[in-house]
């Protein structure tokens, strides 16, 4: 006798569900991009959230921690007047750049400043997906996707409302950074998905930062994505500075593709939300290409932290360099999965990963996956990682020299981190991030 097994949505997926079909024919797009939203549902529709069983998601079961989501955030209520990003705990609210800020995942007019330069073009993506030309509907999705089954990407492809759509032409090079800030502001419960679709041509060069910042004491869950493609001898440095409050669900993607000899330098800073996922999708497309892919994490409370990375082989000679930097204290808890995955036939590869964690308190955890696949005889490439505590001696050294013991910990937390962001190409970007270092450490010790 066959047995037909049924698994049973949690109220979450089920509300996902429910959601989605309320907000349906007023999401931005066209047939195509309608179509494209009816398919990734489905397709969350089948997988749901995902849990532990999953090995990805081992450490961060969002099926048992997300037992509530908020329906979507429908446009900017009273909260969002007279926002002033200089006044929001934004480390790079006085960031000299091109800046397109969004607020409660609509794109503010106000508060945003676009370039009138020759070579880019900047729309937002509500803008564009309404427009749906033909490059625009051939690209979204297409840019590097999971090669598995993504709950959190599909469920961004089928609520996705607005972010930034860039295209930079052949040799253009972009003098400022564009700067993309998220803002949270609503006064009750909500939910926004950002999509951001950036092309640099052959041999541009740009800076790009993504700021994701929240007001206010409503819980809100935030999913954002980031589709980005890099021409043959493009350079991009791409910056991430998370800083929510503790009331936030984040969720981030990043999928890159890299064309020859092109040089990718991508950074995440992550201080804020209660629960943070950052998934980071990077795929070598083209010979000779470069990726330097870094960050840092300070949390403290009950954080949670889980960074993903998968680093695409799938030519010969490329190379990467993964460093990742985290501080833990108090019960908060902090993931990194690395793995790197050479195709056959891609020789000469070169790639080597590293995960560092600071315990501060005995109660924090570290939890460390890096791995290895691969398929080619002629590479080198490898791992690390540690966890550990301050080193006594060092702190007696600092103390005897007349330093008071928080200044002498403050200086060992910013050294140990400081690594990671000496990595930062931009001075100013860099000197703001030491400094929010020092600010952190300083709410910890008071």
């Amino acid at each position: 006798m066959n047995v037909a097994t049924t698994i049973s949505k949690t109220k979450a997926e089920q509300d996902l569900v429910d959601h989605f079909a309320n907000v349906r024919v007023g999401l931005p797009g066209d047939a195509k991009i309608a179509a494209l939203r009816d398919a990734a549902i489905a397709d969350f529709a089948r997988l749901g959230l995902p849990h532990r069983r999953i090995e990805e998601w081992k450490y961060t079961d969002l099926r048992a921690r997300l037992v509530d989501i908020p329906a979507p955030t429908s446009g900017q209520d009273d909260t969002a007047a007279g926002i002033e990003l200089t006044d929001l705990a934004l480390p790079l609210a006085s960031l000299d750049a091109y800046r397109l800020v969004f607020v409660d995942g609509v794109l503010s007019d106000d508060l945003s400043t676009l370039p009138e330069i020759a070579g880019i073009e900047i729309r937002s993506f509500s803008e564009i997906a309404a427009e749906a030309p033909d490059w625009f509907t051939a690209t979204i999705g297409t840019i590097n996707p999971p090669e598995k089954d993504d709950a959190v990407v599909q469920l961004n492809a089928a609520f996705m409302t607005d972010g930034a759509v860039i295209r930079v032409e052949n040799g253009t090079i972009i003098e400022k950074p564009i700067h993309l800030i998220s803002v949270l502001s609503a006064a009750k419960p909500g939910s926004v998905a950002l999509r951001n679709v950036a092309i640099f041509g052959d041999r541009s060069q740009a800076t790009l930062v993504e700021s994701f910042v929240s007001i206010g004491d409503a819980a809100q869950y935030c999913n954002a994505v980031s589709e980005i493609s890099l021409g043959a001898g493009a350079v991009l440095d791409h910056i991430k500075v998370q800083s929510e409050s503790a009331n936030v669900t984040h969720l981030s993607t990043w999928m890159t593709r890299i064309g020859a000899e092109a040089k990718y330098r991508a950074f995440q800073f992550t201080t804020g939300a209660a629960l943070s996922r950052n998934q980071i999708f990077v795929r070598f497309d083209g010979e000779h290409a470069s990726a330097n892919v870094s960050g840092a994490a300070m949390l403290r409370g009950k954080q949670h932290c889980d960074t993903t990375l998968i680093v695409d082989y799938a030519v010969p000679h490329c190379d990467s360099r993964e460093l990742f930097k985290l501080v833990l204290d108090d019960e908060a808890r902090g993931v990194f999965q690395g793995k790197l995955v050479v195709r056959q036939g891609a020789q000469k590869s070169d790639g080597l990963q590293m995960a560092h964690a600071l315990l501060l308190s005995e109660t924090a955890e570290f939890d460390s996956k890096p791995e290895l696949e691969i398929f080619a005889d002629d590479v080198v490439c490898g791992h690390g990682s540690t966890s550990g505590q301050i080193d006594e001696d060092m702190l007696f050294y600092l103390r005897s020299r007349g330093i008071s013991e928080d200044e002498a910990r403050g200086l060992l937390i910013a050294a140990f981190i400081g690594e990671a962001l000496e990595l930062i190409e931009n001075e100013d970007i860099r000197e703001v991030l030491i400094e929010t270092v020092f600010n952190w450490f300083g709410d910890v010790s008071a």
